[in-house]
């Protein structure tokens, strides 16, 4: 094939191409909890996260994440952790996924609300930790925003809203039990790992108008 000929058809695929998205904005984050080890010593730590997602108009999605790291003192089998983001049973003595709580600057609960929703939710399933590996999961139904506000949305459950210009400073924490039910079947290979992870509170305040 001639120089020209490979230049029109690399050409042409370049234009086929569709550009990524862009990466979500982290706008807040949490330290690390404490690694948690099972009976086989096997450790996960986790951290809460806020990010914001690009759009493509004048509205802010911003998305509660869960970050989870192992963390063991030895190498061993792929860690696989049951994440129960897309749980609808929000129940006092279900403590399967996520669970957070907003406080104000005299560490009050700020109190939820619930609300209307017919959109995506995040997976319920079975995820894989390499050693030493990280990864992000979102926890935030999809789409979920308020005009002039950021929108705190851990689950289908619970609505914060922090109004544009408010600048006192709330806390998000929250703790993350993987606990799979017994009608959910482990895979194969790997290690099941099974644990609560206090994720210690990030700090947040309205955006400035």
């Amino acid at each position: 094939m001639r120089r020209s000929t490979l230049a029109v058809v690399l050409a042409a695929g370049w234009c086929g191409l569709v550009p990524a998205a862009d990466p979500p904005k982290v706008v807040a984050e949490g330290n690390w909890s404490k690694a948690v080890a099972d009976k086989r010593s096997r450790a996960v730590r986790g951290r809460l996260v806020l990010a914001e997602r690009p759009r493509t108009d004048d509205r802010r999605e911003v998305a509660v994440y869960v970050e989870l790291q192992e963390a063991s003192d030895s190498i061993g089998d792929t860690l696989r952790v049951f994440c129960d983001l897309g749980k609808n049973d929000f129940r006092p003595e279900y403590k399967g996924g996520l669970w957070c709580e907003l406080t104000d600057k005299d560490g009050k609960a700020v109190k939820a609300s619930g609300f209307a929703f017919s959109g995506a939710v995040p997976k319920s399933e079975w995820v894989s930790l390499p050693t030493d590996g990280t990864i992000r999961l979102r926890a935030t139904p999809f789409g979920i925003h308020r005009e002039k506000a950021t929108a705190v949305c851990p689950d289908l459950g619970t609505l914060w809203e922090i109004a544009d210009g408010d600048a006192a400073e709330y806390k998000l924490s929250g703790t993350f039990t993987v606990d799979p039910p017994a009608d959910v079947k482990p895979p194969a290979d790997g290690h099941v790992w099974r644990g609560t992870l206090d994720l210690p509170a990030l700090t947040l305040t309205g955006r400035k108008k």
